[in-house]
């Protein structure tokens, strides 16, 4: 009589498990997992396998409305750097001379959301006069980029101004920068991504590449024009800018 009880109790004990395990997918897979360990085998691969692309992203400028401000950091990544890049990534980041490799070292740039992404802004360093400018160091004011010209620029911070879409450059002699300048020239689209838009003489706006050498950033029309300047042994990579909005 003991021996039949309890064969009725294992049984609905057993039951009890098999209900729990099918109900419960979590408790199923370790039931499952328990089985393939106790017959020498690997556990089952994860169902849903952890992504971090998202923890990891770099938050970049949102759109928003116009008239916001936004205030970040401006990283630098190696050309065609995918918007869900890492944070590990940068090559290194704006500062007060250039390129730094901390943030720490990094400046802050701020400028309000336009009417249109289309529209070129200013890139002020907050509670300074100076702002993020485009700087040609070895030229006139005739200042002329693209395919085949040997003119180019440094990223650099000064305390010029100049509108949006004027064609005319002013001379600047500052802490961090000394040539002729434009200054509001950037575009920063939705993403984050901040383009350079230098107006020549004739209003046009050319091709423009930004190139990282050192502690130095260069907008150049033809890379291979620029090279010839710096000399063959400088290390020239392509790079992309992007504002990282502070949280």
């Amino acid at each position: 009589m003991l021996t039949l009880a309890r064969a009725v109790s294992f049984a609905l004990l057993a039951l009890s498990l098999f209900t729990f395990v099918h109900a419960n997918p979590a408790a199923r897979r370790a039931a499952t997992n328990a089985e393939r360990l106790a017959r020498g085998l690997a556990p089952a691969r994860p169902r849903k396998l952890y992504s971090g692309t998202r923890t990891n992203v770099a938050r970049a400028a949102p759109s928003g409305v116009a008239g916001t401000v936004q205030t970040g950091s401006i990283g630098i990544y190696p050309a065609g750097t995918s918007v869900f890049r890492k944070r590990d990534e940068p090559l290194g980041w704006l500062g007060a001379y250039g390129v730094v490799t901390t943030t720490g070292s990094s400046w802050q740039y701020q400028y309000s959301i336009p009417a249109s992404i289309d529209n070129a802004v200013e890139l002020d360093h907050p509670g300074t006069p100076y702002r993020l400018s485009g700087v040609a160091i070895r030229s006139g004011p005739q200042v002329t980029l693209g395919h085949g010209n040997t003119v180019y620029l440094e990223l650099q911070n000064s305390r010029a101004h100049t509108p949006a879409g004027s064609a005319a450059s002013t001379y600047v002699y500052d802490t961090y920068a000394i040539g002729y300048a434009q200054t509001t020239i950037f575009r920063v689209a939705s993403n984050g991504k901040v383009s350079v838009n230098w107006v020549n003489p004739d209003g046009a706006i050319p091709t423009q590449y930004i190139v990282k050498s050192g502690s130095n950033l260069y907008v150049t029309g033809d890379v291979a024009a620029l090279q010839t300047q710096l000399g063959d042994s400088t290390e020239l990579t392509l790079v992309d800018l992007y504002l990282d909005v502070s949280e």
